[in-house]
């Protein structure tokens, strides 16, 4: 059976259960001459008469009367399977909830490389510092930088994050920073902006202390500031791992005091989703893609910074 004829089978079938070409147009959405055109063409292929044609009507045929129930049933069955893929196709969408900062600055670059390998999954984002209600079903899963999971959850840990003062090569060499300096008087300093209310993210005093680094200067470094103040050359700044990490990567920001400065958050960023559910096929493939991401950036960043990562 060609597939042209699909729609001429349609046709038949609706008429046999309507009872006349114009009803079943309506049904289709077709024109009556639509109808039977199709139905002329399909007679035309079989070389079988399947409506006797009357001025007050049509009449099926002996033929087309002893198909009519396997025809309804045959197109039911091809509705039931549309049904089955739709399902499928929709439980392919994952939405996923994160901060922005984290989506822009660690995902983004990221996401083509998922797509690459689950085309056949669409992700939309819930990005702000609000937590989602997984439960509730706000979202099917979400990244998070928190104390605890609790039991109405299930996670996968990705990576400890952590801040470390960074700097452009440049500000570094022209201030003469380096691995063995002890004194950072007159160097401008600008501190972490604390968003998720973590104990471990403290301002330049209680850093410069722990680490036995001196700082003269009679105004405290309270300047507020992150990425885009290092990268501008205005100082050596607190920056968080993720935010910071491409910068790195590509050159132009270094940790010029060396690893010891860098300070592990208190919280790990996690993966959770509601321990009610089952994983659907595109938060599997999400979760996976994510633990293979996982162990790429830990290395890289591992590598990066001269120091193990977890």
């Amino acid at each position: 059976m060609k597939l042209s004829h699909l729609n001429g089978l349609r046709a038949l079938e609706a008429t046999l259960r309507k009872g006349s070409f114009s009803a079943a147009g309506e049904e289709l959405g077709v024109t009556v001459a639509a109808i039977g055109q199709q139905i002329r063409g399909l007679e035309d292929y079989l070389g079988v008469k399947l409506f006797d044609r009357h001025p007050s009507g049509v009449v099926p045929t002996e033929a087309a009367r002893q198909v009519a129930a396997q025809l309804t049933v045959g197109f039911g069955q091809i509705g039931d399977a549309v049904d089955q893929l739709g399902a499928v196709r929709r439980a392919e969408k994952l939405r996923l909830a994160t901060f922005k900062w984290f989506h822009e600055d660690w995902l983004t670059e990221r996401m083509p490389a998922f797509y690459d390998r689950s085309p056949q999954v669409e992700v939309t984002f819930d990005l702000g510092d609000k937590f989602v209600d997984l439960v509730r079903g706000e979202a099917d899963m979400a990244v998070r930088v928190s104390p605890s999971i609790t039991a109405e959850l299930r996670c996968e840990h990705l990576f400890d994050g952590g801040f470390m003062p960074l700097c452009t090569p440049e500000f570094a060499r022209d201030h003469g920073l380096s691995e063995t300096t002890r004194d950072l008087t007159g160097i401008p300093l600008y501190r972490y902006s604390p968003t998720a209310g973590d104990p471990a993210i403290v301002g330049w005093a209680e850093l410069l202390e722990r680490h036995g680094i001196r700082r003269d200067d009679r105004d405290p470094p309270n300047r507020v500031a992150g990425v885009r103040a290092a990268l501008s050359g205005q100082g050596l700044v607190l920056c968080g791992l993720v935010s910071s990490f491409a910068e790195m990567r590509a050159g132009r920001l270094i940790a010029p005091l060396g690893p010891r400065l860098f300070t592990h958050y208190s919280y790990p960023y996690t993966l959770v989703w509601s321990a009610g559910r089952s994983l659907t096929p595109a938060m599997r493939s999400f979760r996976d893609w994510m633990l293979d991401e996982r162990l790429v950036f830990l290395a890289e960043a591992s590598e990066l910074l001269d120091l193990e990562l977890h």
